[in-house]
């Protein structure tokens, strides 16, 4: 076969489909000039492989990050006269193929996303989105008011939350003041396994910019909890890393694994800019969403060893 009629691989994409047959996914898509015959399986159970027979890899080899939830990177390869795609999970996952033969040909990798269940059955997380009525928090260059930012992001965090099988509780759902000992009674009263506070940073320096998150004094619960949360959300967001600390200050629960995540410096004028824009709130929810699944589901593995 001459080269002109060998199959190009062209791209590769993802996207997470909610409620298409009721199902909840995630979808990878393998572009190609022409129709390919492949060979697929698994290296182990968290690892789905693929290799496209008699075909070339028409984009650059090496990682492509997803970070979706389930899916945390696909690796590309040309071997020999194939190419081979790896695709790690961040669990194990139920999956199936597809194929169209359109222009370009796509082959459809769908990872059921309802393994998210098991890491979230049982869990109720509280989401606090800081500040509130005559608390406005942080303000930006511009005029952007921490108290309105956290909002959206709370909400987007409740809608994946609730989505995985979890109990989510808000510490308010509107322009409100809510004094701090009645959000962390709130979470004592529902018996919460996670607090989170979400917040931003706000420095009369301008040039500060980047996400931090905080957790009670000698909290080792928290330490982990913070430590995962941070790790997704500056995968997600992409802004310095200022790092994580124990808060001094009395804004989180003592007695339940919590974190107070500054997603990012408001007063810094980059990112005040990001913080407006919807997808921008979407990744961090995401972000935070991811770190909270890596908690629970590094401590079940651990009761699992335990036992």
């Amino acid at each position: 076969m001459s080269n002109q009629k060998v199959p190009r691989i062209t791209n590769l994409w993802s996207k997470v489909a909610d409620g298409e047959k009721g199902q909840w996914l995630s979808n990878l898509f393998i572009e190609s000039t022409r129709p390919f015959e492949y060979t697929y399986g698994r290296n182990d159970d968290k690892t789905i492989f693929i290799r496209s027979k008699n075909t070339i890899l028409n984009m650059p080899e090496g990682k492509i990050t997803i970070n979706d939830g389930i899916v945390r990177e696909a690796l590309l390869k040309q071997d020999a006269q194939d190419t081979v795609f790896e695709f790690r999970l961040e669990q194990p996952a139920e999956f199936h193929l597809e194929t169209f033969d359109l222009f370009p040909f796509r082959l459809q990798l769908a990872i059921n996303r309802a393994a998210l269940s098991k890491v979230f059955a049982g869990k109720t997380i509280i989401i606090d989105p800081a500040h509130g009525g005559n608390d406005t928090g942080g303000r930006g260059q511009v005029s952007l008011l921490e108290k309105d930012v956290v909002m959206p992001i709370a909400h987007n965090l409740e809608k994946l939350l609730k989505r995985a099988g979890a109990n989510a509780v808000l510490t308010r759902q509107g322009d409100e003041d809510v004094p701090q000992e009645v959000r962390c009674q709130l979470a004592r009263r529902e018996n919460a396994d996670v607090y989170i506070s979400l917040h931003t940073f706000s420095s009369t320096d301008r040039e500060v910019s980047g996400a931090a998150v905080k957790y009670p004094v000698n909290s080792k619960a928290g330490l982990a909890l913070a430590t995962y949360v941070q790790e997704e959300l500056l995968k997600k967001i992409k802004v310095k890393d200022r790092g994580i600390a124990e808060e001094l200050e009395d804004v989180l629960p003592a007695d339940i694994p919590a974190a107070k995540v500054e997603v990012v410096t408001i007063t810094n004028i980059v990112e005040e800019v990001s913080l407006r824009g919807l997808t921008f709130q979407e990744r961090a929810a995401e972000g935070v969403f991811n770190g909270i699944r890596n908690y629970f589901a590094v401590n079940q593995a651990d009761l699992k060893v335990n036992k």
